[in-house]
């Protein structure tokens, strides 16, 4: 009997597959030196000596319409708002339906306790430079104008600026990408 076609992977490419996949799903610890409050471990793979990066652990979430996405991380939280949402077209004026939303985000900061607010406006590359950053730091001021009654002047520094065009998101390549740029996003720092 003989074997016309063995579709088996021979011996040798097995234990090749084998070391390849121990070397990349076996990290090897070693202990760092102790910090305050625990110890640092340092997690290599031992065949090619990556270290993985140390990163803070962030929760995100984004509502369905992307109006709204939030970002926490131990030392603040990110608001990012839709300007398309909270305001009409070339407008500063916020829309009555998202000043509900602006009150639930100041709700939200007052369960934090006291800290650093920063408010910052953005626009796409539509129209001139100047133009839209006037539009983004009037946009900042309305969103602060609605956040600043609820938290105490005492108990939370606010920053108010507008970049205009500047930072971009992703590139303004199309209006779904500049609707994105559009944007006001709120930092809360905890003081």
């Amino acid at each position: 009997m003989s074997r016309s076609a063995d579709t088996r992977p021979s011996r040798r490419g097995c234990l090749a597959l084998v070391l390849v996949l121990g070397c990349l799903l076996t990290p090897s610890v070693a202990a760092a030196a102790p910090e305050p409050g625990g110890s640092v471990l340092d997690v290599r793979t031992p065949a090619f000596g990556i270290v993985a990066p140390v990163l803070d652990l962030a929760t995100s979430t984004s509502d369905l319409g992307r109006a709204a996405r939030v970002e926490q991380l131990p030392s603040r939280v990110t608001v990012t708002l839709d300007a398309t949402v909270l305001f009409g077209k070339d407008s500063a004026k916020i829309r009555p339906a998202a000043a509900g939303r602006l009150v639930e985000i100041a709700t939200e900061l007052q369960t934090r306790g006291p800290g650093a607010v920063r408010i910052v406006g953005y626009t796409d590359d539509l129209g001139s430079a100047a133009r839209g950053l006037d539009l983004s730091r009037r946009r900042a001021r309305a969103v602060a104008a609605v956040l600043r009654p609820r938290l105490p002047a005492s108990s939370y520094r606010f920053t108010v600026l507008g970049r205009g065009e500047a930072d971009p998101a992703v590139p303004n390549t199309s209006e779904k990408n500049r609707r994105i740029n559009r944007r006001v996003v709120v930092t809360y720092q905890p003081a």
